[in-house]
């Protein structure tokens, strides 16, 4: 018998047969004393790239993936923080578009985007769900056909299709 936790429960079940399963869970860590002072030190000092105030300029559109209200992740704590950061490299409140990343879940409906993304970012942003069902809303971004087909939301704002305009998206 095998027990995994499932939404805020947990399931149990059995292999068929033959069939050998491992769990494995992720190591316990401490929680941060300071939540935000971390998430501001990661924005100003990231891994491997240039702070996301260098790389933004005044002209950029921009787009940042947020996941749906299934995923734990807290956007809330999350967004703000890279707004403001995007703010003081110049980029318009106008210029940035938030993209629940809805898999293939239902779109959010508005009080689970104010849930993720609180009610200020939500009343002041564009903020519009992923519709993956619809490839109209996707540009195909491979190069040949030797690669693997690679499609990203061609929501105009981002930019994409014209020659200027930064199309940006952060995943978490």
């Amino acid at each position: 018998m095998y027990t995994l936790p499932y939404s805020k429960a947990e399931i149990a079940f059995d292999l068929l047969p033959g069939m050998k399963g491992t769990v494995i869970c992720s190591q316990s860590m401490p929680p941060l004393a300071h939540v935000s002072a971390e998430i501001n030190k990661a924005l100003v000092k990231p891994i491997n790239s240039d702070p996301l105030r260098e790389i933004a300029k005044k002209g950029d559109s921009v787009c940042i993936v947020f996941t749906d209200i299934t995923r734990a992740c807290p956007d809330h704590l999350l967004i703000p923080p890279i707004l403001r950061e995007l703010h003081k490299a110049g980029v318009r409140r106008e210029d940035v578009t938030l993209l629940c990343g809805t898999g293939l879940h239902r779109p959010s409906n508005y009080e689970e985007k104010v849930t993720k993304l609180g009610a200020n970012v939500v009343e002041s942003y564009r903020a519009v769900d992923n519709t993956p069902q619809d490839p109209a809303n996707f540009v195909d971004l491979s190069r040949g056909e030797n690669e693997v087909p690679m499609s990203v939301n061609r929501i105009e704002q981002f930019g994409i299709g014209r020659s200027t305009g930064l199309a940006a998206a952060f995943f978490w």
